[in-house]
């Protein structure tokens, strides 16, 4: 029965954005509703879909009031937009993408009703269709809603890596600690703990809550579900900003719950100059693809005068980088039906593809489409997930037509070649390492090395610590390793573990680029990928781990490090090259030789020598001005083939 008055007792909270084809069936749901006296507040944060066109279908009911934001502007800002539009005595929350059962209102306005102490009602949820309990981490957290909430870490098989116990279309609360309590917006933190955060604050004021006793709802599953956005397979921060449109100067402090953490004002705030481009005799170039590690570095292209542009992948590897981007002048061109229109407007002097696997497929599209602009293609990837892709057949076919090819080694060349029959005319090959970081990183902040302090050797890993086991005998031997990234630490918890009890493994959050030198030249030598080498000299014998570059190369670099490589010097390996021709590579056997040689502190002081030497050769600066030659090149080779 419907309240007389004009205050409803419940207002229903609707966040929606990009929600068109699940929005319908969250209002049929909330107007199924036993309990009727409701009124809906429903922000549009900005969706460039059709939901506003069904909205306008259900406004006539006066219950339901429609606000649009003129742009995303994100959760926690839409749902504090919502709360301060909101009459009624009690607030619920109904996310587009979510349902209500028919008793879900009626119970939960109950519980409040009758339990004046309790500020905070839920009702059980269902989720992935066959799931279901009374909070997402079942039972045990009913009643210790507080404890449960503490956790810094979900438990293994919680269903939200974040330790939240409530999904928003659970709950319904009371009015009163708006004043100290509100939805962190997006311009303070995005995180996928936006929820957690939000009930453990209401739990710091004094809030009690209290279940109510019944599955009343459903958490829709999907691939675009908020928190996938987030941390999911396809998420990350790439993603997040190109998927809700965070556009260039818009700084996001990125705090997820598992993965890379980056306030992007404080790495990136730098690079943000407004700039009148392309300078005289500057190229307009056209980034195709994604920009794996380092995106900063593609300012150096615009600090020599040349303009960019951008047509990005649309689901980027959580680790990776597309645009929008915060800083530069990057000018996107979205990836719709009206990309092909777009380019030929902005008559790109070159089209600049690149990098990953993941990227293939837009590259081949953007080739297909017969744009007529000289095209370079730059493969970072292993030649081999190709095969297993199935994207063999056109990565041979790019060799075949594009004006130019970027190799990230000459042992990824020369594998080409000999796969290939010689398919690629050497002028039209380039070498460049496609995760080079930017030269600014390399400062000079040099710090005393721990070694002189204690005598102790100190080493230093950052990322994976693939095949450094079993490091008791790094213990035995005793070899200090200083193991960076909270997220690397999450990922190999058994290795981590394991060091730890010996006392020679030292763990460290991430460091930023800013910090590299001053914060890790204080070691000796530093970790790549261990592996033993079967090629004996034959590329054609040749796995990943012989041709790949990791992409930590640059950061040791900046940071004046030899690297610790194992001996395959019997053997053609891509890093192992480079270490040669440099002498910086410190190559061991095993473990017990790789102490004696680390040792050697006159022999360790010349390779540190050297990687301070030659270390502008690992960054991207350094190379712009060939690169940008060679994409001269290739437009003249364009300009033959037409004339």
């Amino acid at each position: 029965m419907l309240n007389n008055n004009l205050i409803p007792a419940v207002s229903v909270l609707m966040p929606t954005f990009k929600q068109a084809a699940f929005i319908r069936r969250a209002l049929e749901s909330l107007r199924s509703q036993t309990f009727q006296d409701w009124e809906l507040i429903v922000v549009d944060d900005g969706s460039p879909d059709e939901t506003g066109q069904i909205i306008e279908s259900y406004l006539s009911d006066n219950r339901i009031h429609y606000h649009r934001l003129p742009k995303n502007q994100g959760l926690g800002a839409a749902l504090n937009t919502a709360t301060s539009l909101a009459r009624g005595n009690y607030l619920a929350y109904l996310p587009s993408d979510d349902i209500y059962y028919p008793d879900h209102l009626a119970r939960l306005v109950q519980t409040l009703d009758n339990r004046p102490e309790i500020y905070l009602a839920y009702g059980g949820v269902r989720w992935d269709y066959e799931k279901y309990g009374p909070t997402l981490q079942g039972e045990e957290a009913v009643g210790r809603e507080a404890e449960a909430l503490a956790q810094p870490i979900a438990p293994p098989d919680a269903k939200l890596s974040s330790g939240n116990i409530l999904a928003l279309v659970q709950v319904m609360h009371r009015r009163g600690l708006e004043e100290k309590v509100s939805w962190t917006p997006r311009t303070v933190l995005v995180s996928d703990k936006l929820e957690p955060d939000f009930w453990r604050d209401l739990l710091g004021e004094g809030a009690r809550f209290a279940y109510a006793g019944k599955i009343t709802c459903e958490w829709v599953d999907h691939p675009l579900q908020h928190h996938k956005n987030i941390v999911g397979k396809f998420g990350g921060l790439a993603f997040y900003r190109n998927f809700y449109g965070v556009g260039r100067g818009e700084w996001l402090d990125w705090q997820p719950s598992k993965g890379w953490h980056l306030n992007e004002r404080s790495r990136f705030g730098r690079f943000d100059a407004e700039r009148d481009l392309p300078a005289p005799g500057g190229l307009k170039i056209l980034l195709v693809g994604e920009l794996g590690f380092n995106p900063e570095r593609i300012i150096a292209f615009e600090e020599q005068g040349h303009k960019l542009y951008g047509l990005w992948i649309s689901h980027p590897e959580i680790w990776d980088t597309i645009g929008p981007l915060p800083f530069g002048n990057v000018e996107d061109i979205p990836y719709d039906r009206n990309w092909i229109e777009r380019v030929k407007e902005i008559k790109p002097d070159v089209i600049y593809a690149l990098l990953n696997w993941q990227a293939l497929e837009l590259i081949f599209e953007v080739k297909q489409a017969q744009l007529d602009i000289p095209f370079v293609f730059h493969f970072k990837e292993g030649p081999f997930i190709t095969l297993e892709h199935g994207t063999w057949p056109g990565v041979l076919n790019l060799f075949k037509e594009c004006e130019g090819l970027v190799f990230i080694s000459e042992e990824n060349y020369e594998w080409f070649q000999l796969t290939t029959g010689n398919l690629i005319d050497p002028d039209r090959a380039f070498i460049l390492d496609g995760d080079l970081p930017k030269l600014d990183w390399q400062t000079s902040d040099w710090q005393p090395k721990l070694s002189e302090q204690d005598g102790q050797v100190h080493t230093l890993c950052s990322g994976r610590p693939l095949g450094m086991e079993p490091f008791e005998e790094l213990a035995a031997n005793k070899v200090n390793v200083h193991f960076y990234g909270n997220f690397f630490h999450s990922t190999f918890p058994n290795w981590t573990r394991k060091g730890l009890a010996t006392g020679y493994m030292h763990l460290h959050p991430t460091v930023e680029p800013a910090d590299w030198v001053s914060e890790l030249s204080r070691y000796d030598a530093a970790w790549f990928h261990v592996f033993d080498s079967y090629n004996e000299g034959d590329l054609r014998k040749a796995h990943w781990d012989d041709l790949n570059l990791a992409a930590r190369l640059g950061t040791y670099a900046a940071a004046g490090l030899p690297w610790i490589l194992k001996d395959n010097r019997h053997s053609c390996v891509a890093v192992q090259s480079l270490a040669v021709k440099h002498d910086i590579g410190v190559f061991y056997s095993d473990f017990t030789d790789l102490a004696a040689k680390l040792r050697d502190r006159s022999r360790l002081d010349q390779m540190t020598a050297n990687m301070r030497r030659v270390r502008g050769e690992f960054a991207f600066d350094t190379h712009v001005a060939d690169l940008v030659a060679f994409f001269r090149k290739a437009i003249s080779r364009k300009e033959e083939k037409n004339s």
